[in-house]
């Protein structure tokens, strides 16, 4: 299995094996570091960014979503 992972800076997208999942990475063209949520937290991730109001969100436990 794949992710598709999207830059939240430049847009960038790239497939990224399923073992990626859960780890901070940097984009491969603009250098941003983001965190790769962890599968199970894909629903919620996606719930929480939907409501904020930037792009990228820190929960209470340090977890970087965006």
């Amino acid at each position: 299995m794949h992710i598709i992972v999207r830059c939240p800076r430049c847009g960038y997208r790239w497939w990224l094996a399923a073992d990626g999942a859960d780890r901070r990475l940097r984009c491969r063209k603009c250098s941003t570091l983001l965190k790769v949520p962890d599968l199970n937290e894909v629903p919620e991730a996606a719930k929480i960014i939907n409501l904020s109001a930037s792009k990228v969100y820190v929960d209470n436990s340090g977890k970087l979503f965006g």
